[in-house]
């Protein structure tokens, strides 16, 4: 009897612990569920809906088309991240990106009706593709930060629990994200899923718009919560401004020096000139706290700041490639399977299965397992095995490409497009789970790797990660424009196993460009002094913004 209690008891423990009965979570997990059903049954095939009869796009502007849109809705993860600190809430950004996803999923839905070509068709397609990318954007950028939001006001003021609510936070995301997976396998039809997404959308923002009033909004705007991005730039400015002088030779000449350092960390000798933006001149009349409110005067707490960040650079031009790679996952790999046996959605899921299985796998091993004093450099591990596995990617993606123009060349279906080549679906699926490995290692590593680094703008470290990638689809719509020559009107007379071929090279040097870079950015221990500015700056580590990519 007693262990039945027992057992009860825990059972009951983990449920509080897990569970919280919160209405503003309930209404978001309507706004995640068609969102990730956007993102699994439109977005992630958007190639496919391209290259269909009878929008009739060929391979290369159809995957420029998709780059574009995917470039764009990265990019302004970043964008929407300062004007949210600086002038909007995050909800309102929310429900503005809500509206803009939804009217992008009308007006692709009235193309989905037309059964011509015209320049009617290919109008309401490009609107419709940059609304739906601005829309994914915000709420890629906030939807999971303001959940967190909301379950953080439930928790009990003398018991709060930061590790408690990344928990709660999982299982409002997970929930609603593995219905709206289950709902994608359904859809059939490009008539279907439109109306079907944007029906769902419509309601969720309705919903949200009736019980606005149970949402907690008490997040800092206005010029204090926007400072931080416009730190970096007031000390390049600054320290410009005062090249003519010479870098300071003691610590009584630089501002707020509480540590009389004379060269500011990290001590890299390139970044050396960012120091005179805390140097005092003393011919000024001014005051120093009027020089600093001015812009002329910057503390040794912002000037570390900024090195650190810059310093970080190199690691983010690693992922360009990266980026790279995953940007043809998204184009060409459902272009593959579009006239393969089976439906590409299947493999959409695997996808998603295998990057949160292996990105909530290392982050329980790294934090569980791995002492802290090694934990810099096992994150460094898992980039570089997600970098790695863009190689392998790339490389089982171009033997299957080899195998599937066999397949067709045999059958005399080169240019019969309409017609099923007899090769089931799943031979896709090893490449599309690498693609989510790739994924759960290197891009959350990054995340994870850059949080500890710099924590003083820990906030805007996942957005930067996803500016890098969105510039990365942007690359690849260059990369393919002038590769023009491998492409043709159709995926079966266009020579994609070249392309991936080439792609595997790239990835190779890019492996060993980031195993250098790492060495650089790790040559110095400067977490400690990391930690020490984020508590002169005064971050609030709990009010993050985070980009959910599961």
């Amino acid at each position: 009897m007693i262990p039945i209690i027992f057992c009860l008891f825990r059972l009951i423990s983990c449920l509080d612990y897990y569970i919280c009965f919160c209405k503003a979570a309930a209404i978001l997990a309507g706004l995640i569920f068609s969102f990730k059903l956007v993102d699994i049954a439109i977005v992630a095939v958007l190639i496919t809906y391209f290259t269909d009869s009878p929008r009739n796009y060929n391979v290369g502007e159809a995957a420029r088309l998709v780059n574009i849109q995917e470039g764009l809705s990265a990019s302004m993860v970043i964008f929407m991240t300062c004007i949210s600190d600086a002038l909007f809430g995050r909800l309102n950004i929310i429900i503005y990106s809500t509206i803009s996803c939804f009217l992008g999923l009308e007006l692709l839905c009235i193309t989905a009706f037309e059964k011509a070509a015209n320049l009617f068709l290919k109008t309401f397609i490009l609107i419709g593709v940059v609304l739906l990318a601005l829309g994914k954007g915000g709420l890629q950028c906030f939807l999971g930060a303001f959940l967190a939001h909301q379950l953080r006001a439930h928790e009990p003021k003398l018991n709060e629990s930061e590790d408690r609510v990344r928990a709660r936070k999982f299982i409002w995301w997970i929930i609603p994200l593995s219905f709206s997976a289950i709902a994608s396998v359904q859809l059939t039809g490009w008539k279907v899923i439109f109306i079907f997404t944007a029906s769902a959308t419509g309601i969720t923002l309705f919903i949200v718009l009736l019980c606005i009033h149970f949402f907690h909004c008490t997040e800092i705007t206005g010029t204090a919560a926007g400072s931080s991005l416009t730190v970096v730039f007031r000390v390049v400015k600054t320290a410009l401004s005062k090249r003519h002088l010479n870098n300071p030779s003691s610590s009584n000449q630089l501002y707020r020096n509480d540590q009389n350092q004379v060269h500011l960390s990290p001590q890299v000798k390139f970044f050396r000139w960012l120091d005179k933006a805390a140097i005092i001149e003393p011919s000024t009349r001014i005051s120093q706290e009027e020089q600093e409110k001015g812009g002329t005067l910057c503390t040794v707490a912002q000037v570390k700041d900024t090195k650190l960040m810059l310093k970080m650079v190199p690691m983010w031009t690693t992922f360009i490639v990266f980026g790279l790679v995953l940007s043809t996952g998204h184009t060409f790999f459902p272009e593959q399977g579009n006239q393969l046996q089976g439906s590409i959605t299947y493999l959409i899921v695997i996808q998603y299965v295998s990057r949160g299985f292996s990105s909530i796998l290392c982050n329980w091993l790294i934090s569980k397992r791995v002492p802290k004093t090694k934990q810099k450099g096992a994150q460094i591990g898992r980039i570089w095995a997600g970098m790695v596995l863009s190689i392998i990617c790339c490389a089982v993606a171009w033997r299957v490409e080899v195998h599937r123009l066999i397949i067709i060349n045999n059958k005399g279906l080169l240019d019969k497009t309409d017609e099923v080549i007899p090769m089931s679906i799943f031979w896709l699926a090893p490449q599309f789970s690498i693609v989510g490995l790739m994924e759960g290692l290197a891009r959350e590593g990054i995340n994870k790797f850059l949080t500890d680094q710099f924590k003083p703008m820990h906030n805007y470290v996942p957005a930067i990660t996803e500016f890098v990638i969105g510039f990365a689809s942007f690359v690849s719509a260059v990369t393919v424009y002038f590769n023009k020559s491998l492409f043709a009107n159709t995926l079966s007379r266009s020579r994609l196993d070249t392309y991936y071929k080439m792609l595997t090279i790239v990835s190779s040097i890019n492996v060993c460009y980031f195993w250098w870079i790492s060495r650089f950015c790790t040559c110095s221990d400067d977490t400690a002094e990391a930690d020490e500015t984020s508590q002169e700056t005064g971050q609030d580590e709990d009010e993050d913004v985070e980009v959910i990519n599961l």
